[in-house]
């Protein structure tokens, strides 16, 4: 019996000549040029046939290994390969990290896991963007917004505000029970810090409580309390029932440090009868620490006095800038001559605020790198007639001289991520030595608006200068002798007095504190405590370093001085101001509008949802006035106009990021 004569089997390999060339053969050699053929097994997915000097070879299109590739051999030593190449094996993990969530813990930290798209999650996630940039509950069901959530993932299910509302107030619960664990489980004491917000659209007033300690990874942290209507009028028994009711619901009475306030007569009284209400063997030093006058509005009240006297010096200065900003046309002329005079036109015109002082500095700074504009265009333009004199110029350099310390000084300490009392006695020193300067002034003004400030400063100097010593003592770059330097500039001749007090303050700290945490050490050995305390002001200063950061500073010399630590835990904790740095120049109240919500987030959001849900109750209202829809309308134009930066806002990026995971936000 003949048997038949098997078929070749083609095979697309690839030749190698000496000289480089390539070309298609097929396996019984037979030069046949384009002739392809893919082969069964998968593992010439990942090979390719090379003849090289003559050898047939298999080449790893991931490594370029080599392997024997006879007619003979088989795929199996190709397989081992395959399970063993580390080229491959990296190619396919990076392919698998594109199939995977990438998400942020708690601390910061990035972690990848598979995405599975979660309706629960990606409501969360909207309710969240809503409280951070104040959007209208109406935005789900804005038709807009539905696509755009649609064309993401169609497996997104559409809300109603009723939905997002009860989410929002579900978040505000669980931030709420968030920071009442945190607080629960600090082991140090709370700074409060406490002020009152007016809403420009009810005749009502609320009352913000913010919390602030260190825990115990020596990190500052803040959080908002309460922030809660009160009703009638805000005398200081009603602020004080306020306040103490919302410590005795957080448990909180036996563990406040100090309470910081604004200067007003209300707040003295509240500050009196909060100290009847607490029991003062809870309080440090029986309460000698607990009432903080904010130092932001202390050099408000100052620079403020003496802005009375000066308002005559800068008229022409403010009519000119009036001129040159009244209209688009005298605006792009006084730009366009600058630009024709060679002079960089980086800052532009400011015009000053009554209630906010810092804008006469920035009026003035302004004003003066423009300086020769404006006496140029007095001999161009007819209509302008306003020009400064030579002698309003001058006063106005010195004027911003004069202001600028306290313009920087203000913008220090309205931070919120570092610790600030440490750091102020400096800086109020160097502004009264300056305001002792401007007394030798040649100019009357100036002499007449240091004696003004002076009086002002001195008027609640004493009620500072305790506190803010102590923080420096416990400032491992400054200590006893920084003291000892301003204190000799400011008093003169009894500087010693001052200084003794401050030390005399610091030991009854540590006696108390010793009492406290170590009483058997303290009963047996009380040179225990002077030892520690002298033993730290005794070793010398550490340089002087910008990025220093005192916080990982004490965390680190925690075990050699214990006691001292848990006192500096207390005090760097303690704000000295109780607004931020946009609200620190304001001589007026804090105003609740529709755009001043931001930094309050979700518990004064929910604060507002709950009270309108009451009123709901009583009688239909209309929607919330905090969120009527046309505050939004030109933020959410991005429905017509894609290139808005309402896609810069990161709760919305956010929210679009997770609904349409896995793909990439352009």
């Amino acid at each position: 019996m003949s048997s038949a004569t098997p078929t070749p089997q083609l095979v697309d390999v690839v030749h190698v000549d000496d000289d480089g060339q390539t070309e298609n053969v097929i396996s019984d050699g037979s030069s046949k040029r384009g002739s392809t053929r893919k082969l069964r097994s998968i593992v010439w997915d990942h090979f390719e046939k090379k003849i090289i000097n003559g050898e047939q070879k298999a080449v790893c299109n991931h490594c370029n290994s080599k392997l024997v590739s006879r007619q003979n051999d088989g795929t199996k030593h190709l397989h081992d390969h395959m399970k063993s190449c580390f080229m491959k094996k990296q190619k396919d993990i990076n392919h698998y990290m594109t199939k995977l969530n990438t998400v942020k813990d708690d601390k910061g930290h990035s972690k990848v896991e598979s995405f599975v798209f979660d309706q629960d999650v990606t409501r969360k996630t909207i309710a969240r963007a809503i409280v951070k940039h104040e959007y209208p509950l109406s935005i789900v069901d804005h038709e807009g917004f539905r696509e755009i959530l649609s064309s993401f993932n169609p497996m997104w299910k559409h809300v109603s505000q009723n939905t997002i509302k009860k989410e929002i107030l579900d978040l505000y619960e669980n931030e709420k029970a968030k920071n009442l664990n945190a607080l629960a489980s600090n082991q140090s004491r709370l700074a409060i810090t406490t002020d009152m917000w007016t809403a420009d659209t009810q005749t009502k007033g609320y009352m913000a409580v913010t919390g602030h300690f260190i825990d115990d990874s020596w990190t500052l942290r803040s959080l908002v309390l309460r922030f809660q209507h009160v009703k009638g009028s805000h005398t200081g028994l009603k602020l004080c029932d306020t306040l103490f009711n919302c410590l005795m619901d957080l448990h909180l009475e036996h563990k406040v440090s100090s309470v910081t306030v604004d200067n007003c007569s209300a707040n003295d009284r509240m500050m009196e009868y909060l100290l009847i209400k607490l029991n003062k063997d809870d309080l440090i030093l029986r309460g000698q620490l607990f009432h903080i006058r904010c130092c932001a509005h202390i050099l408000n009240l100052i620079v403020k006095e003496g802005m009375t006297v000066i308002s005559d010096g800068i008229a022409k200065i403010r009519e000119s800038v009036v001129f040159w900003t009244g209209s688009c046309k005298r605006k792009e002329k006084f730009e366009e001559f600058a630009s024709r005079s060679n002079v960089k036109y980086d800052k532009q015109l400011v015009l000053d605020c009554p209630t906010r002082w810092n804008s006469i500095y920035l009026m003035i700074s302004s004003a003066l790198q423009y300086k020769n504009i404006f006496l140029r265009l007095k001999d161009i333009d007819g209509q302008y007639k306003c020009c400064p004199s030579e002698e309003d110029w001058q006063f106005a350099i010195i004027l911003e001289e004069n202001l600028k310390s306290f313009y920087d000084v203000t913008e220090l300490f309205s931070g919120t991520k570092y610790p600030t009392t440490n750091v102020f006695l400096q800086h109020v020193c160097e502004i009264k030595l300056s305001l002792q300067d401007w007394l030798l002034s040649p100019c009357d003004r100036i002499q007449h608006m240091a004696q003004l400030m002076l009086l002002k400063f001195d008027k609640y100097w004493q009620d500072m200068s305790g506190i803010l010593g102590v923080a420096c003592i416990f400032d491992p770059r400054y200590k006893k002798k920084f003291i000892e330097y301003y204190f000799s500039m400011v008093y003169g001749g009894v500087k010693e007095l001052y200084v003794g007090k401050v030390v005399i303050l610091c030991r009854e700290l540590v006696e108390e504190y010793q009492l406290k945490f170590s009483p058997t050490v303290y009963c047996f050995d009380y040179t225990v405590v002077a030892d520690e305390l002298d033993s730290y002001l005794d070793e010398k200063v550490i340089p002087r370093m910008e990025d220093f950061n005192i916080l990982s500073w004490w965390k680190t010399n925690a075990n050699r001085y214990s006691t001292l630590a848990r006192i500096a835990r207390d005090i760097l904790a303690i704000p000295i101001t109780t607004v931020a740095f946009e609200s620190a120049f304001s001589t007026g109240g804090r105003v609740v509008s529709p755009h001043r919500l931001k930094s309050e987030g979700i518990s004064q959001f929910a604060t507002f949802l709950e009270e309108e849900q009451e009123e709901q109750d009583e009688q239909e209202v209309p929607e919330y006035p905090f969120y009527s829809p046309p505050m939004f309308l030109t933020r959410f134009a991005i429905y017509l106009l894609p290139t808005l930066t309402t896609w810069d806002k990161p709760g919305l990026v956010k929210t679009i990021a997770y609904i349409r995971q896995p793909t990439t936000l352009a």
